[in-house]
């Protein structure tokens, strides 16, 4: 008898048990529903945020060129700001080799007009022709030597473009020394991105700057991404210069000097457990920075990330109108280090049913918490 009623306590109290559980959740589910559900609102990527260092981009270095005449002095003062074309440097210049230089091509050029003259009056002349043919290419050849002397003279005395001056030695200049650096007036910034944001950012792509030290900040546009990570170029850089080591050495005195073009055709990327990082280069600066100054960049991201919660079984979404109306959208997701992008369907403010049930349909009205 005992047993039987031991029996019957059991049944009651797991009876009772089933009931509480069933109770609580109606009590749960009447809440969700009253309270609605959770919406996410669809925003663009945060900025990928980088560092860097600002350079200029360009320094053209000016040395001591005897074969133009002998080095009389500069012609500008250290830190002087210069414009493309200002003359930065005085040689006395033997002028009479250009002269003879250009005493050759107008010789030249009458050769060949001699020749017209002579292929207007017999035409069909094959020796005429062979003739007006090897004088034409004396006549080239004369305005290349002239054309190389003139590009001498410009790229040693004139300034290539607009930048600051950085004398180095002035007085008692050797064949071939330094005598100042051209220091350009643009700026650019040198930072590295990673393997896993490359695919965020594209050449052309604006950016916002800030000088770290100051505060200042820009704006500058996204010049070039390399195609090779860093650790390969810096094995590629290693490997070149062992190649023109080798060339230089095994060179024998008076040989003609052979073009040293080496071909990797295993390069190695350095360490397989590190991710590689790509150079990007940042150009278009729009006010003045010095070289050397700690840059952080933000480079805005059009691409659009969501949370797993808001995905129904088949990958779409439910979108939410003010009215409390859903429509389900078809997108397309790419899935990458485990986080969801959309490629497309959705746009910046829609807001999306969070954990939406297998049951809701397209035009169905809902409440919503948020």
């Amino acid at each position: 008898m005992k047993k039987k009623w031991m029996w019957l306590i059991g049944i009651v109290a797991i009876i009772g048990l089933v009931i509480v559980a069933l109770v609580l959740k109606q009590t749960n589910s009447s809440s969700a529903e009253k309270d609605g559900y959770d919406t996410y609102t669809v925003e663009k990527e945060n900025p990928l945020n980088l560092e860097g260092k600002a350079s200029p981009n360009a320094v053209k270095t000016y040395n001591n060129n005897s074969q133009l005449g002998t080095y009389i002095s500069t012609q500008v003062d250290d830190g002087q700001s210069v414009k493309q074309g200002d003359p930065l440097i005085n040689y006395d210049i033997n002028n009479s080799k250009r002269e003879q230089l250009a005493d050759k091509v107008d010789e030249a050029q009458n050769v060949v007009n001699k020749d017209y003259q002579n292929l207007n009056q017999s035409p069909n002349n094959n020796d005429l022709q062979k003739q007006l043919s090897q004088d034409q290419n004396a006549l080239s050849e004369a305005q290349q030597q002239l054309n190389l002397h003139d590009k001498q003279v410009n790229d040693s005395v004139y300034a290539d473009f607009d930048g600051k001056v950085d004398i180095k030695n002035e007085d008692n200049v050797t064949d071939g020394e330094k005598i100042l650096q051209l220091v350009s007036n643009e700026p650019q910034i040198k930072t590295t991105v990673s393997e896993f944001d490359l695919n965020k950012i594209k050449e052309g792509n604006k950016v916002d700057v800030k000088v770290t030290s100051t505060g200042e900040t820009g704006e500058g546009k996204i010049q070039k991404i390399s195609e090779l990570p860093k650790s390969y170029e810096e094995n590629l850089n290693e490997s070149a210069a062992g190649g023109a080591s080798a060339v230089s050495g095994s060179e024998d005195e008076g040989a003609t000097p052979q073009a040293s073009n080496p071909v990797e055709a295993d390069p190695s990327g350095g360490n397989d457990s590190e991710s590689s990082k790509y150079t990007v280069v940042i150009d278009d600066i729009d006010f003045p920075v010095r070289a050397g100054y700690s840059m952080e960049v933000k480079a805005p991201l059009d691409s659009i990330k969501l949370p797993k919660s808001v995905l129904t079984k088949d990958n779409n979404v439910f979108v939410v109108n003010e009215e409390g109306k859903v429509k389900k959208q078809d997108i397309k997701i790419d899935k990458i280090n485990g986080e969801i992008f959309v490629k497309e369907g959705l746009k910046k403010g829609d807001k999306l049913i969070k954990n939406p049930k297998k049951t809701m349909n397209d035009g169905d009205k809902v409440e919503v918490s948020s």
